[in-house]
């Protein structure tokens, strides 16, 4: 049997693992705080790499003293980026090829990411993608009794995913970039983790070795399949 026969369902992260996008958020954040006459600390963008949207937010309006509301500075910062994802953002080295030979082996595949609709929408239909997910789940949907959001390291948003898939979460396997989501699918019971490479992956080493199958890029899966 091979690595993939086991699974029903396919769930993918979107930047850093189908789409080579996380170079355009290095700076978005002090380049932000510049153009409103800020000066940004040295760790400005590193401090917020991993976390939501509105944690981010919440961060960087106390840290700077900001009045500035979440939703003018959602606009501000998917403004910076809009224009890349939607006319020149690419795919990762054969993500688009894995994507079309899981659908046609009867995988069902979803998506869980911490990206904005607007952006994901954009660019997955930009490269025809976005008909192949029956459904994306928004790491800002996931919220704590008392409003906070529930990043990728808690199984939240891996069970929301398995569940909008219909499958089990011992019958998916999640493709990710991150150390943190393997928390969070571990929690969760996902059934297989693939680590895919990305020059903004932390400890790459300690992810390799922990995932269940590690790839340079996502086209090296479909020899597998």
């Amino acid at each position: 049997m091979g690595f993939f026969d086991k699974f029903q369902a396919a769930i993918f992260d979107l930047d850093g693992t189908l789409i080579d996008s996380m170079h355009l958020w290095d700076h978005v954040a002090s380049d932000w705080l510049i153009s409103l006459g800020k000066t940004p600390d040295s760790d400005c963008d590193d401090s917020i790499k991993t976390m939501p949207f509105s944690e981010s937010v919440l961060y960087m309006t106390r840290r700077y003293g900001l009045s500035l509301s979440a939703e003018e500075i959602r606009s501000q910062w998917i403004k910076m980026v809009e224009e890349a994802y939607l006319a020149k953002v690419p795919l990762k080295k054969g993500a688009g090829d894995l994507v079309k030979a899981l659908a046609a082996r009867g995988i069902k595949l979803g998506m869980a990411t911490s990206s904005f609709p607007h952006l994901c929408e954009g660019v997955l239909s930009r490269h025809q993608l976005r008909h192949c997910f029956s459904s994306i789940v928004y790491t800002d949907e996931m919220r704590s009794p008392n409003g906070q959001v529930r990043n990728k390291s808690c199984p939240d948003i891996w069970l929301a995913a398995a569940s909008r898939l219909g499958t089990l979460p011992g019958k998916c396997v999640v493709f990710e970039d991150l150390p943190d989501s393997l928390l969070g699918c571990h929690s969760a019971g996902i059934g297989g983790f693939v680590a895919i490479f990305d020059d903004a992956t932390p400890d790459w080493p300690s992810l390799k070795a922990a995932a269940d199958l590690a790839l340079d890029y996502p086209g090296e899966a479909l020899k597998l399949l």
